[in-house]
């Protein structure tokens, strides 16, 4: 009895992979069944993102976009604002690479969880801060008799109490704090990736502890680093309210010509022919890092 309950068992379970198999099952799910899927996400993305770029494109070659995009070039003022724009917007990036890069390997390195949680802390609160309050508590440091103009001036650095208000080196600091976190994220993943066995085998064969942060984690990460620094300056192509804060009117950048264009001079077609010149910027410099980044070492994970 016992063996012929075992055989219906076996002629079942064979009968059901025969089904299965002559349906032909695969394992895969069909490309129609992953479109369909997706489609929700693309309408989403060509509503949202591919549609009001068209449009911005559509609209920036008028006769005010066409006149606009010609000021970039023979207008002193708006030709001003965008090497401002360029300069700052660089500045920012390297800074705030080479700021996040050391945060980021004394995070990976160190052995405290204090000091790992404290240094966590200072690169994530620039997240959880406004970015108003973030830039007002710099008008308040920057001021004149503020504490760095005071500090300054005991130092012997400066004559004046003017403080560093109203100055491109008040946007850079500004810009740099708010871009920490974006710069130190990406650092952490690249290196932390890193084999720390490597530093272990140059400082066995002979090289200090700097000379094997250079030779082996410095070709390691650069890649990341140049992404990093990618990052930072697109996104700071598009600052506006720090610069308007912090630079004062009398400095100001391509964004805060684009909200002067819709909102003073009610000219759309200008703000729109400024926003594809940041946009094209923008892409240029992302196209140069990739091809730049051909010739760069392969880092940890690559």
């Amino acid at each position: 009895m016992v063996g012929a309950e075992r055989g219906r068992r076996r002629t079942a379970v064979g009968a059901a992979g025969g089904r299965m198999r002559g349906r032909g099952w695969r394992a895969q799910s069909p490309a129609a069944l992953g479109l369909g899927l997706a489609t929700p996400a693309l309408l989403l993305v060509a509503a949202l993102v591919i549609i009001p770029i068209g449009l911005l494109f559509a609209g920036a070659f008028d006769a005010d976009g066409r006149r606009v995009l010609a000021d970039l070039v023979t207008d002193s003022v708006e030709r001003a604002a965008l090497a401002r724009t360029l300069w700052v917007s660089l500045a920012v990036a390297v800074v705030a690479t080479g700021l996040g890069s050391i945060l980021a390997w004394a995070m990976c390195v160190t052995r405290s969880a204090l000091w790992r949680a404290l240094l966590w802390l200072a690169v994530l609160a620039p997240f959880w801060m406004s970015v108003v309050v973030k830039n007002y508590a710099f008008v308040l440091l920057l001021r004149s008799n503020g504490p760095v103009a005071t500090i300054l001036e005991r130092l012997g650095l400066s004559e004046t109490k003017n403080g560093l208000l109203y100055t491109n080196s008040a946007v850079v600091l500004a810009m740099v704090y708010a871009m920490l976190p974006y710069a130190v994220l990406p650092m952490y993943a690249a290196l932390s990736g890193i084999d720390r066995t490597l530093l272990q085998a140059a400082e066995v064969a002979g090289a200090s502890r700097a000379r094997a942060l250079v030779d082996v984690v410095a070709p390691l990460a650069a890649r990341s680093a140049l992404s990093t620094a990618t990052l930072v300056f697109v996104i700071g192509l598009g600052f506006y309210i720090t610069p308007v804060i912090l630079g004062g009117p009398g400095k100001p950048f391509v964004a805060s010509l684009v909200g002067t264009h819709i909102f003073d001079r009610y000219d759309l077609g200008g703000a729109q022919a400024l926003a594809c010149a940041l946009l094209a910027v923008a892409l240029l410099a992302v196209g140069a890092s990739q091809f730049a980044a051909r010739y760069l070492p392969k880092g940890a994970g690559a």
